[in-house]
C-alpha cells in the first residue's frame, strides 16, 4: 500500500513539474525552478522523495513475498511480468535521475548506455530505443513520463487489483513526503564538484563496473539474478531456500558496495573518509535547506541573470553590479560559483553561502575553483607538482647542509616535512615562500606577499578595488560590507607578483632591477637618495647595475613560460630542472628552432587567443631544452625575430649571439651567464645557532612552535660570479655559482655536537644581471673570485728566472684555514661536500694551473694581441713558444 501511495504522489507531482520543465534545456530549467519558482521546487521535491520511497517500499514488498512464499500464489505469466517489472522500476528511477542533466546524470547516462550497448547483437538497438541519441533527452523523457510509468500502473493493477491503495496510507505517505520535501531539497549537482556519483541505488553497480574488465559481465549477473527470481516458484523447498539465500546475500553485498560507492568514494576513485573531505558534506549529510517561499518574486532581477554552463545562479540577486572582472572571469563568462562555490540554487544568504570559498585559488581547494572541469584542471595538477609548490630543492639542500641527508638531490615536499632541526629551520625561516602557502586575507599583491596559489600570479587590484579594500578594513561591520569592485583575475602578471618570494635567497627580483641588499639600518642612510631603496620589510638596498633586459622594459614572464612557472606535470628535484628556456633560444647563432601554430598545445593556443598575438603563417621560436614554443616570439622570413611583452604588448627585437660568443674551442663549455653576468650577491660567513627551547613562528602550521634558529649574517658583498664544473648527462659545462651556504653552526642539543669547522657550499646561480660585455679576458683569468679563492689579489712574479703566483685574500681565515668567502684553497682540489648539487664541483688543481697560466700571459700581453688570439685556437703552440721572460708559473 505504501508503494502504491508513493507512486501516486510521484505521478501527480510529476504532472505539475512537467509544466516548467524544459526538455530542450533541462539543467537550466531546473536551476530556474529552484531560483524563481518555489511551488515548482516543492513539486520537484515531492516527486523526488516519493520516488525514493516508492523504490524502497517496492523492494520491501518483494522481500515480503519471498518471506511469506507469496510467489507460490501468483500465476506464472503474472510472475514473469512482475519479474520484468523490477527492470522497469529501476529504469523509471534511473531515467528520472538522468533527466536532471547535471554532471551526475550525464555520467549515469554514459554508464547505462555503455552497459546496454554491450549486449550482443541487440545492444545498440535497445539503447537507441530506450535512451535515444546522446544529444537529446526527448525519448528518455517520453518513456519516463508515459511508457514506463503506464506499464508500472498496469502491473500494479494486475498484481494488486487496486491502483488507489488505502486513503489513510496515502495521507500518511503524503505527510512524510511533504516533511521531507520541505526540509531536504532534491539534489542538483553544480557541475563543479569533482565528485560525480549516480543515485544511491546505482553506485553499487558503479563499484562492480570498476572492478570488471568487461561491462557485459555485469549485465550477465543481472540476467542471472532475474532468471533466478523467475524460477523460484518452480523450485522445491530446498532449492527455493538456497536460491533465496543467494538473492539475500547478493542484495546485502550490493548494499555494502552502494555504501562504499556513495559515501567512501572521492575524486579519481580514491577511498576516503567522508568527514575528512568538506566537499562530501552534502552527500554524507543531506542538504538541509528549508524550502523558501518569497512574497516578492516579482522583484527578483531575472533580466540580470546569464546562463552559465547551462545553469543560472542566485548570486547576482544580491551581488548584482559587481565590477573589475576580466572578460574571461566575469559572471557572464563563468558565473560566481565557479570560483567561490556555495549553493547557486539557494535564494537565502545562509544556504547560498553554504561551503563558500571566500578566497578561491589556494592550492588546497583549487581543484574546486580554478581546476574544475570547465576551467583549468590540468594546470592545477601541474602547479601542485611544480617546484614552486613542492620547494623540493629548498628542502633537500637544507637537510643536506644541516647533515640530515647524505646528498642534496631527492624529491621532497615542503608540506611533508617533520620537526627535525633542519625541518624547523625550513618551517620558521623558509616555508612561507611556496605557492601552496594559503592566502587568508583580502589583500593586493605587495612586496610582502607570500603564497596564494593561483592568486599569487593572477590577481590584480585596480584603483577602485584598492580603495574599497581600504574602506572594508576600516569598517566596523565587515559582515554586511557591500562589495562592488572585484579584483581582476587575468594574465597581467607584473614583476611585483614575483617580488615577494624572489627578493629573498638568490634575490633574483632585486638583482634584475639592479638592487643589492645591504646591512644598513634606516638611520644610516638618506632614503630619499636614489641610490638607496627601502623595501616594505625594512631591508635597505643599494643600486649597482640593472639587467639589460630590465632596462629595455622586459618583465619576468616575457622570458619565463607557463610550463616553467606552473610546472609541466612532472616533479623536479631542483629549480633549474624545471626551467625550460635558455639564453641561446632567442639569442641564436644561425637559426633558432621553430614551431608553427599547428604545433602548439591547447594551453598555448588559449593564451594566443586571449592575447590576440596569432598572425597568419606565424613561426615561433622553440626552446631547445624542452621543445615548448615561446608564444610571444615571432620569427620572420628575413632571418629576424622579435618578442612581444606579455603585459604591455611592447616589441623587443631579438639580437643574435655576439661576435665573441663561443667562437673558439677554449671557451666552448662556458655558459652565457659566465661572461654576461655583471655581478651577483655574495653572502658569506653566516653564523647559525639553534635554540631548541625558544619559540618561533611556524609558517606551515600558522602558529608559534618550539624550536628557533637564529642567523647572524656575515658581509653582504656583490661581485662577479665564481665559475664551476657542472657534469650533466656525462657532459661537462662551466657555469656560474655563488656562495650558497657558507656557515658555521653553534652548539645544538638536538644535533648533540658542536660545529667549529665552517660548511662551505656554493650553489648554482642564474644571476639575472645580464650585460653586453666588452671582451675582457682579465675579468676571469686574473680574478681570484672566478677560481673560488674568494675576494683578493693574484700576484705574479718572476724572480731569479723562477715564475710564481700567489693569492692574497681580502678576508681573514676562519677555523678551517680558508678565507671567510673562499670555496677552495689556493691550488688545492676539494673532494668533500662542496656544493648544493651533487653534479657541481670547483676547479681541480690541474684546471686551476691552466687558468692561472693564461692569467700570467695576460699580465703582459693585451687580450687582443696576436699572442692571445692565437692561444684561443692553439694554446699549446703558444705555450711551447714562450721565452725566459714569460711569467708562466706552471709547466705543462
Amino acid at each position: 500500500m505504501f508503494a502504491i501511495a508513493n507512486i501516486l504522489i510521484c505521478s501527480l507531482s510529476g504532472v505539475f513539474l512537467a509544466i516548467p520543465y524544459d526538455i530542450a534545456n533541462p539543467y537550466e530549467s531546473i536551476s530556474r525552478i529552484l531560483l524563481f519558482n518555489p511551488p515548482a521546487s516543492l513539486m520537484r521535491n515531492l516527486h523526488y522523495w516519493s520516488a525514493q520511497l516508492f523504490l524502497i517500499f517496492t523492494l520491501l514488498h518483494i522481500w515480503d513475498h519471498f518471506k511469506k512464499q507469496g510467489e507460490k500464489k501468483v500465476k506464472r505469466p503474472v510472475w514473469f511480468r512482475l519479474t520484468i517489472s523490477i527492470l522497469i522500476v529501476f529504469f523509471v528511477m534511473l531515467s528520472g535521475f538522468i533527466l536532471k542533466a547535471d554532471a551526475d546524470s550525464m555520467q549515469a547516462r554514459r554508464i547505462l548506455t555503455t552497459l546496454i550497448e554491450s549486449i550482443p547483437l541487440l545492444g545498440n538497438i535497445i539503447s537507441y530505443s530506450f535512451i535515444g541519441p546522446e544529444s537529446s533527452f526527448q525519448l528518455l523523457y517520453v518513456h519516463h513520463i508515459a511508457t514506463a510509468t503506464i506499464i508500472i500502473f498496469i502491473l500494479i493493477y494486475e498484481h494488486a487489483r487496486n491502483i488507489w491503495g488505502s486513503l489513510h496510507v496515502f495521507f500518511k505517505s503524503l505527510l512524510l513526503v511533504l516533511l521531507l520535501s520541505f526540509f531536504i531539497s532534491a539534489p542538483l549537482h553544480d557541475n563543479l564538484d569533482p565528485v560525480v556519483k549516480g543515485p544511491w541505488y546505482f553506485t553499487g553497480l558503479q563499484e562492480i563496473l570498476h572492478w570488471l574488465s568487461r561491462p557485459a559481465w555485469s549485465m550477465l549477473i543481472v540476467l542471472l539474478l532475474l532468471l533466478l527470481i523467475y524460477f523460484i516458484p518452480r523450485l522445491n523447498n530446498f532449492k527455493e531456500k538456497f536460491a533465496k539465500k543467494i538473492i539475500y546475500y547478493s542484495f546485502l553485498a550490493y548494499i555494502v558496495l552502494s555504501f562504499i560507492g556513495f559515501y567512501l568514494r572521492g575524486e579519481n576513485w580514491r577511498l576516503i573518509w567522508p568527514w575528512n573531505e568538506s566537499y562530501l558534506e552534502e552527500i554524507w549529510l543531506p542538504n538541509l535547506e528549508r524550502l523558501q517561499f518569497r512574497d516578492n518574486l516579482e522583484e527578483i532581477p531575472k533580466g540580470n541573470f546569464q546562463s552559465v554552463f547551462n545553469r543560472q545562479e542566485s548570486c547576482l540577486m544580491c551581488h548584482n553590479g559587481m565590477q573589475g572582472f576580466s572578460a574571461s572571469h566575469s559572471p557572464e563568462a563563468i558565473g560566481c560559483i565557479s570560483c567561490h562555490q556555495g549553493n547557486p540554487f539557494a535564494i537565502d544568504k545562509k544556504n547560498a553561502h553554504h561551503n563558500m570559498v571566500l578566497i578561491p585559488g589556494n592550492l588546497a581547494d583549487a581543484a574546486r575553483s580554478c581546476g574544475t572541469a570547465n576551467c583549468h584542471p590540468e594546470i592545477v595538477t601541474r602547479v601542485k607538482l611544480g617546484i614552486m609548490n613542492t620547494a623540493s630543492g629548498m628542502v633537500s639542500v637544507d637537510k643536506y647542509v644541516l647533515g640530515e641527508r647524505n646528498h642534496p638531490s631527492k624529491l621532497s615536499h615542503i608540506e611533508e616535512i617533520g620537526n627535525s632541526p633542519a625541518d624547523i629551520h625550513l618551517r620558521t625561516l623558509c616555508a612561507s615562500c611556496h605557492v601552496g602557502n594559503p592566502k587568508t586575507e583580502y589583500s593586493p599583491i605587495t612586496e610582502l606577499t607570500r603564497g596564494g596559489g593561483c592568486l599569487a600570479c593572477h590577481m590584480n587590484y585596480n584603483a577602485d578595488a584598492s580603495k574599497q579594500l581600504a574602506n572594508f578594513n576600516n569598517s566596523k561591520t565587515k559582515t554586511d560590507f557591500d562589495f562592488k569592485f572585484h579584483p581582476g583575475i587575468d594574465l597581467n602578471i607584473s614583476n611585483n607578483h614575483c617580488f615577494g618570494c624572489h627578493s629573498r635567497s638568490g634575490r633574483i627580483s632585486t638583482n634584475y632591477e639592479g638592487w643589492h641588499e645591504t646591512q644598513l639600518k634606516l638611520e644610516d642612510v638618506d632614503i630619499n637618495d636614489p641610490k638607496y631603496r627601502l623595501l616594505e620589510d625594512k631591508r635597505i638596498f643599494t643600486y649597482i647595475q640593472e639587467d639589460v633586459h630590465h632596462a629595455k622594459g622586459m618583465l619576468c614572464i616575457d622570458c619565463h613560460s607557463s610550463y616553467e612557472i606552473m610546472g609541466d606535470g612532472n616533479q623536479y628535484m631542483h629549480k633549474e630542472e624545471q626551467v625550460k628556456i635558455g639564453c641561446e633560444d632567442c639569442h641564436y647563432r644561425d637559426k633558432p628552432n621553430l614551431a608553427d601554430i599547428n604545433n602548439l598545445d591547447a594551453d598555448a593556443k588559449k593564451i594566443l587567443s586571449l592575447k590576440q598575438w596569432a598572425i597568419k603563417n606565424q613561426q615561433f621560436i622553440k626552446s631547445k631544452k624542452s621543445g615548448y614554443a615561446l608564444i610571444n616570439t615571432h620569427f620572420n622570413e628575413n632571418d629576424s625575430a622579435f618578442l612581444i611583452s606579455k603585459v604591455n604588448g611592447s616589441l623587443h627585437y631579438i639580437k643574435k649571439q655576439g661576435e665573441f660568443c663561443l667562437k673558439d674551442d677554449a671557451h666552448s663549455r662556458l655558459s652565457c651567464e659566465s661572461c654576461h653576468s655583471s655581478w651577483v650577491p655574495r653572502c658569506i660567513s653566516c653564523h647559525t645557532e639553534f635554540q631548541p627551547n625558544s619559540v618561533a613562528y611556524d609558517h606551515l602550521k600558522k602558529e608559534n612552535s618550539k624550536g628557533k634558529w637564529i642567523e647572524h649574517a656575515g658581509n653582504f658583498d656583490a661581485g662577479p660570479p665564481t665559475l664551476a664544473i657542472f657534469k650533466i648527462d656525462n657532459k661537462t659545462h662551466i657555469k656560474t655559482v655563488v656562495p650558497g651556504m657558507v656557515l658555521t653552526i653553534e652548539k645544538d642539543e638536538l644535533f648533540n655536537k658542536k660545529f667549529y669547522k665552517p660548511e662551505r657550499f656554493y650553489a648554482p646561480a642564474s644571476p639575472h644581471t645580464v650585460i653586453i660585455p666588452e671582451k675582457n679576458c682579465k675579468k676571469c683569468h686574473l680574478n681570484p673570485i672566478t677560481f673560488g679563492y674568494g675576494e683578493g689579489q693574484l700576484v705574479y712574479a718572476n724572480t731569479d728566472n723562477v715564475s710564481k703566483v700567489r693569492f692574497v685574500p681580502a678576508y681573514e681565515n676562519l677555523y678551517d684555514g680558508l678565507p671567510a668567502d673562499a670555496w677552495i684553497d689556493f691550488l688545492s682540489t676539494r673532494t668533500d661536500r662542496v656544493a648544493t648539487r651533487d653534479y657541481i664541483r670547483p676547479f681541480n688543481t690541474a684546471e686551476q694551473k691552466k687558468l692561472l697560466n693564461v692569467g700570467a700571459c695576460l699580465t703582459c700581453h693585451d687580450e687582443n694581441s696576436q699572442v692571445m688570439l692565437k692561444s684561443l685556437v692553439n694554446y699549446q703552440s703558444v705555450f711551447e713558444a714562450r721565452t725566459r721572460f714569460c711569467v708562466i708559473p706552471f709547466s705543462e
